[in-house]
């Protein structure tokens, strides 16, 4: 809930700058984006040749590898509004690394779109290690699950814990990832018979939701099913993940 302190500041100091191209001219006050970057967000949707399960590029109606490679093993399925480039990139950058909350608000408009038909009792955001979280000091999935929450009315709870600081997934190759991050995760309370939906930023690999997954149905989840805010890698002209910063910075 906005206090009035954060009300008066909007007031006085109005959102002025597009959060995807920083432009000042082209926005009106208090808006998250300029109307050129809404166009750009908009042609970023997951709509085309995409594997209705996992969300992977494929051809027409060819096997989509992914999931035949075992990328959704122990995900029901999975959901997201967004490729990750461009203006989604240059967003969850913004809210990730520099702590924009108001990054996620187009963000979250697209991921209410393509929320799950589903059934779900629990939404359950991927933890931070506690090392990670104390020098970011917010955990954007758990920001992602708060903002969801308000808008469905679901429940969410930081159900999960990340027991061993990994190195970071996106410096690492495909191959390398599932290996990083085995075990790292662990339950922190009962999910016995509950459908869950698991929320992040980006699934890329995937190695992160896989183990998370994993650990939720240890504990004893009927299901888990993913919702991200973006997709990496769904076109050839999708960069890395790590292939933007801000003023050409690394976090």
């Amino acid at each position: 809930m906005q206090t009035i302190a954060e009300g008066l500041k909007g007031l006085l100091f109005p959102r002025a700058r597009c959060l995807s191209c920083n432009e000042p001219r082209k926005i009106d006050l208090g808006d998250s984006l300029c109307d050129e970057c809404i166009i750009e967000l908009d042609k970023l949707k997951l709509v085309d040749y995409l594997c209705a399960h996992c969300l992977s590029p494929k051809h027409h109606a060819d096997a989509c590898a992914y999931c035949a490679q075992g990328g959704m093993v122990g995900l029901a399925a999975a959901y997201s509004p967004y490729r990750y480039h461009s203006v989604s990139q240059r967003l969850i950058v913004r809210l990730k690394f520099d702590g924009i909350y108001q990054a996620a608000e187009p963000l979250i408009e697209g991921m209410l779109s393509s929320f799950p038909g589903r059934p779900i009792d629990l939404m359950v955001p991927v933890p931070l290690h506690k090392s990670n979280y104390k020098k970011r000091g917010f955990n954007q999935s758990e920001l992602l699950c708060r903002l969801l929450s308000a808008q469905t009315g679901l429940p969410y709870q930081n159900a999960l814990s990340k027991t061993i600081k990994t190195k970071r997934q996106s410096t690492l190759s495909h191959e390398k990832r599932q290996d990083n991050i085995k075990g790292a995760f662990a339950a922190e309370m009962s999910v016995d018979k509950l459908r869950i939906l698991l929320v992040d930023d980006v699934r890329t690999s995937g190695s992160t939701a896989r183990a998370c997954a994993q650990a939720l149905l240890k504990a004893g989840a009927k299901e888990v099913s993913l919702l991200t805010a973006t997709v990496a890698g769904t076109t050839p002209e999708s960069p890395p993940v790590q292939s933007y910063w801000p003023d050409g910075r690394r976090p």
